[in-house]
């Protein structure tokens, strides 16, 4: 289910925009242009505390959408890992990276549900 909103771009003035229910707002989006319209989910992450790092962020994802240029929701994935680390760390890091995929794969699951509901 969508609302519709309301939002000023530089380029053509007011547009009006079907918002769907996942989307968590447009705070983050300033001077925009009608095509930078986007929406996004709340990001899931995965991250890990290490010896060598401390608490290390490994991955972002998100569902994003701009109503304007794409046809249906992406994934935005962001990965941060890289560094050197001791050798003990590494099965600690590869078992957040397993619960990292499991994440992505689920935001991906939904994106795909979601090009079914705008069929």
């Amino acid at each position: 289910m969508s609302r519709t909103i309301v939002l000023a771009t530089i380029d053509a003035g007011p547009v009006e925009v079907d918002e769907p229910a996942w989307c968590v707002g447009h705070a983050w989006q300033r001077d925009i242009g009608r095509n930078d319209i986007t929406h996004r989910s709340v990001r899931v992450t995965a991250a890990a505390d290490t010896y060598s790092h401390g608490y290390q962020p490994l991955l972002r994802v998100c569902m994003a959408w701009a109503p304007f240029v794409e046809l249906v929701p992406r994934v935005v994935v962001e990965l941060d890992l890289q560094g050197e680390y001791e050798a003990e760390e590494v099965s600690h890091l590869a078992g957040v990276l397993r619960t990292a995929a499991a994440r992505m794969e689920a935001v991906a699951a939904e994106a795909i549900r979601l090009r079914g509901d705008r069929s």
